[in-house]
């Protein structure tokens, strides 16, 4: 059983990716494949890369995606927390 605080934090998480299409893109590439880089992400998109790096770190902080490789220069690569998953699912 879900606590209220845990049921606030996905209510919170998912509300906040609904209001946006990128958001909400993103979400479904990722959950499609598992992991990503920003550039796999861009190019399935059609967006710019900064619109992507921005919802990307955006993102990693409402903590529905993490970087497996936050210290590379280079090619990191995304995957879904367990809230992004939830959202994921519920999309």
């Amino acid at each position: 059983m879900l606590k209220d605080t845990d049921t606030s934090i996905y209510i919170d998480a998912f509300t906040y990716v609904k209001r946006s299409k990128n958001r909400q893109e993103i979400i479904q590439i990722i959950g499609t494949s598992r992991n990503k880089t920003p550039s796999e992400i861009k190019e399935e998109m059609g967006a710019r890369f900064s619109l992507t790096s921005r919802v990307l770190s955006d993102l990693r902080e409402k903590n529905i995606v993490e970087c497996l490789d936050p210290e590379a220069k280079t090619g990191r690569v995304y995957y879904l927390t367990d809230l992004g998953l939830r959202i994921y699912r519920d999309l």
